[in-house]
């Protein structure tokens, strides 16, 4: 955890150092709540390098709310809720969902 707050004007400040950000929403995690939607909301309103989202999936639903609410501008991590690390969302289903989502972008 890190008191520097997450907005648009730290964004420009530290991304001369980075090729891109990865943001790991630490609060959200492991409580089965879902992404932290108003983070999701301001990573996408930057324009910078690429962002990377972690933290709080758990289900299809998140990555779809994560997609609408970042008006897919967002990367995304998957890590605990996969079920090849005792979680219950399926990684044969992220796996097509994200071969779908690379054929649409062609």
């Amino acid at each position: 955890m890190t008191d520097i707050q997450v907005n648009l004007e730290m964004l420009e400040k530290l991304s001369v150092y980075c090729d891109e950000f990865l943001i790991h929403a630490a609060d959200v995690e492991g409580k089965n709540r879902g992404i932290d939607t108003e983070l999701v909301e301001l990573l996408s309103e930057w324009r910078g390098i690429p962002v990377t989202y972690a933290g709080g999936v758990h289900g299809m639903e998140d990555i779809s709310l994560l997609k609408e609410k970042g008006h897919d501008r967002i990367h995304f991590t998957v890590g605990t809720a996969l079920d090849l690390f005792g979680g219950s969302l399926p990684f044969e289903e992220c796996a097509l969902f994200n071969q779908i989502e690379k054929s649409v972008e062609r």
